[in-house]
């Protein structure tokens, strides 16, 4: 071999080296990649297995209540939701959004999305096994008479779009209130548990009526109630001689005339074996003093005064808009630690109350629901305050805040007979105590106005639906507040206009160019 051939050899380029600590550290580099493949195939894993999302709009307006979550975990029967709203439609994201919390909650909620303009085949089939019909929407196309169909076995339910969104204008601002989640949670409830609460409405002495010209009816209580599975019905107790056993709770609204010791010792009966009791008691005056109801002895006895007295409020803030009236409208926004008012309290809305009386709790026994501001006070001697029309608290007044209304929880009264009772196959078992009834007592009855229950500003509807949820112990009925969003359109001006123009037109393109001559000049180099 000459020397120019050796040269060329030494010059020619050389194998890789097969140095060890080089072969160790490409091993260790393949090993750390599938060590982050793997990890990312773990994390993955528990993504699907375990389910969550986090709320992080201002209303948290998909966030489910505990309720609706007690609900949805608690099917024992597998339910179907078909979704039939289309994509372009007003609240189509937030009521989808609330059906995956759903499902999330539950294995035996499924969901079928069905277009019913665009996927019109499908939807025809469904409609026409379910009984389903068509309608004219709003941008003139024809689909779904429902927004959504709920099905379990040979039950069924429809929600429309009104009973999912509609529009508040309150405020000078635009609210959307979506209103599904409310919606959702009584269809499940209605499809699975075929149980239907039923309140008793008493009448014989002056009090509302469920359904009539006037404004003392509860016409729109009892339609937003058919909505929780609850229905409402008249009783008249003289007639049936007490309570009727079908009645999981007895609501007596603004009686007109005292109600006589036979017929509140019914009532008293009743509750002690467990039945839920509402006496919304207004401040009736009658020849310059407040009318008395004729439970005032029987539920002093409980802890709970019912005081011949006129609330008045002394703080603007606390009176509506443009009102100077001390007596009402009144904007009570102080609330007390109770499951009647958790909702309430989180959502922070006020609930409105007219000419109310003052009810408050004698000992630690009752629990206030609602009251007050500071400034205001009751005053007990009614024909002074319409003889000198003076807001000036007296020294028998009762001072702010003022209770408008309480809630307690008492035991029964029923006595066991031993401390175990026989069962029928001769064995014995410890004897079950008897359940105690539960009582709400408000000052004010036109809480359950339609004026304000139809306000979505105001919290009336919630305070009534979860004091009927309460009182029923079914707690899960308890209305759950309506989810509302902000609508927040966007103003421009004619210089944004010309910003956001010269942003997208010249110095979008330019910086692409900068960033593409950059990898070029690099890559030359």
């Amino acid at each position: 071999m000459n020397e120019a051939t050796k040269h060329r050899l030494a010059e020619a380029p050389q194998p890789p080296s097969s140095n060890p600590a080089q072969r160790e550290a490409r091993f260790y580099q393949v090993i750390g990649i599938l060590l982050v493949f793997a990890i990312v195939l773990m994390v993955n894993y528990l993504a699907f297995r375990h389910y969550v999302r986090w709320d992080w709009t201002s209303e948290r307006r998909y966030t489910l209540s505990e309720r609706s979550r007690e609900v949805a975990r608690s099917l024992e029967k597998e339910v179907d939701i078909y979704f039939f709203m289309s994509e372009g439609e007003r609240g189509h994201r937030e009521v989808r959004e609330l059906l995956d919390r759903y499902k999330a909650e539950s294995k035996l909620i499924t969901i079928h999305p069905i277009d019913a303009v665009r996927q019109r085949g499908e939807y025809e089939l469904v409609a026409a096994r379910h009984g389903l019909g068509n309608a004219l929407l709003a941008d003139g196309s024809i689909g779904s008479d429902a927004a959504l169909l709920l099905v379990s076995g040979d039950r069924k339910w429809t929600i429309t779009r009104d009973d999912l969104v509609s529009i508040d204008f309150d405020s000078d601002e635009l609210r959307i209130d979506t209103r599904a989640e409310q919606a959702i949670t009584g269809g499940l409830l209605e499809v699975t548990t075929g149980r239907r609460t039923k309140i008793c409405l008493s009448e014989g002495h002056g009090e509302w009526v469920l359904d009539g010209g006037s404004e003392r009816n509860l016409s729109m209580f009892r339609d937003e109630m058919r909505r929780e599975n609850i229905d409402m019905e008249a009783v008249n107790l003289r007639k049936a001689q007490g309570v009727p056993s079908f009645c999981d709770a007895l609501f007596v609204i603004a009686p007109l005339s005292p109600w006589l010791r036979e017929e509140v010792a019914w009532v008293r009966n009743y509750v002690e074996k467990g039945g839920g009791f509402l006496l919304a008691a207004d401040a009736e005056i009658e020849r310059d003093d407040v009318t008395t109801t004729g439970f005032e002895e029987w539920l002093r006895e409980l802890g709970v005064r019912i005081d011949r007295s006129v609330v008045l409020e002394l703080d603007q803030a606390h009176l509506l808009p443009g009102q100077s009236d001390p007596a009402g409208p009144i904007l009570v926004t102080a609330f007390g630690e109770h499951p009647i008012t958790r909702s309430i309290r989180a959502f922070a809305r006020p609930v409105v109350v007219w000419m109310a009386r003052s009810i408050r709790p004698i000992d630690g026994r009752a629990v206030t629901l609602l009251s007050t501001s500071k400034d205001s006070f009751a005053e007990t001697n009614v024909s002074r305050l319409i003889e000198s029309q003076e807001l000036e608290r007296g020294e028998d007044d009762v001072a702010g805040p003022v209770s408008l209304g309480v809630a307690i929880e008492i035991e029964a009264s029923a006595k066991e007979s031993g401390p175990q009772e026989q069962k029928g196959d001769g064995t014995t078992e410890p004897k079950k105590k008897a359940r105690g009834g539960r009582i709400v007592v408000l000052g004010d009855a036109e809480i359950f106005k339609g004026q304000a229950l139809s306000v979505p500003s105001f919290a009336n509807m919630a305070l009534a639906s979860a004091i009927a949820g309460w009182l029923c112990e079914r707690e899960a009925l308890i209305a759950l507040p309506p989810r509302k969003e902000k609508g927040r359109p966007i103003q421009m001006s004619e210089a944004d206009a010309l910003n956001i123009a010269f942003r997208t037109v010249l110095l979008l393109p330019l910086a692409v160019a900068f960033i593409g001559l950059a990898v070029w000049w690099n890559r030359r180099a």
